[in-house]
């Protein structure tokens, strides 16, 4: 089944025409372009509210990242092609939940594992804390830690010119990816996060992905598309 239709599975049509007009509305605020505004919580008049919860990543969590970045798989989407370009992820995790997470999860989860579903409610209840992300995991020549305050302040004043200032600064890149905390199972060996790629006003995606730990290494079992632009 194609990624397209698990999404359709999990979101009507009217569904991702409310992401869309949510996404032009974020974006019209002075958010960063991408659907969720991860590096700030904006409300309605476009205020940044800084995010208080707080929280330190363990290796465990380094480890579900170090898996991750091996498994991301395609682009959603041709714009967001990233290979042969360099990955740059910022250095403090997602902190907004995507509005359609919980929904889009029922429909998976109804014939999944409980410790799938145990994960996910892992997730849901820290998934979102405001961490500081290291180069602590997998091949830390593959990508580049950048600092989400910075990402911010180019797009303070300009979504657009915000994306030129970034592509100058950063031309071999593919845009920027964000992650948020892991949640596990009991177990500890399955987990789920929230990954945000944005690559432009109008290019990124947001997924939910699904790790399992097997023979010692976190490998991408399934991801979730929750949005695109």
């Amino acid at each position: 089944m194609s990624e397209t239709e698990i999404f359709r599975q999990s979101a009507s049509r009217q569904d991702l025409q409310s992401v869309r007009v949510s996404e032009r509305k974020h974006v019209e605020a002075g958010c960063l372009g991408v659907i969720d505004c991860n590096l700030l919580v904006c409300d309605v008049s476009g205020n940044a509210q800084s995010v208080t919860n707080h929280c330190e990543l363990t290796q465990q969590d380094y480890d579900v990242f170090g898996g991750l970045i091996q498994g991301l798989r395609r682009p959603g989407d041709p714009e967001e092609a990233w290979q042969g370009k360099e990955m740059l992820i910022l250095d403090m995790t997602a902190t907004q939940p995507p509005e359609l997470q919980d929904k889009a999860f029922e429909s998976y989860s109804n014939s999944q594992s409980s410790r799938s579903v145990e994960a996910f409610r892992d997730y849901s209840k820290k998934g979102h804390d405001s961490c500081v992300v290291k180069a602590r995991f997998g091949d830390s020549q593959s990508y580049k830690i950048v600092a989400a305050k910075e990402i911010q302040d180019s797009f303070s004043k300009s979504i657009g010119k915000g994306w030129k200032e970034f592509y100058k600064k950063y031309p071999n890149s593919a845009g920027y990816w964000q992650f948020s905390r892991s949640g596990f199972n009991s177990a500890r060996d399955t987990a789920w996060l929230y990954v945000v790629h944005a690559c432009g006003g109008l290019c990124g995606t947001g997924h939910l992905y699904l790790l399992s730990k097997e023979n010692g290494h976190w490998t991408v079992k399934y991801r979730l598309m929750l949005w695109i632009s």
